[in-house]
């Protein structure tokens, strides 16, 4: 699990990078792209997104949890 972690983090990271570099190319600087995951991020849908995916993760870590435990 903790691999699969780090491999992500890693595509993040060269995403985020490769965006920066674009960004750069067209004349604008990291600020545009810093501002738009900003607004993503506090965006009410993508609030409410993020609860009903925590939510399911949830029911789905109890179901699994119940059916290897038991009870």
């Amino acid at each position: 699990m903790p691999k699969n972690l780090l491999i992500i983090a890693i595509l993040v990271a060269a995403a985020y990078f490769v965006g920066v570099q674009s960004a750069k190319n067209r004349g604008k600087n990291y600020e545009d792209l810093r501002h738009q995951v900003e607004r993503l991020w506090t965006s009410p849908d993508a609030k409410k997104a993020r609860k009903k995916l925590a939510k399911n993760a949830q029911k789905s870590l109890e179901k699994t949890r119940k059916s290897l435990v038991g009870n």
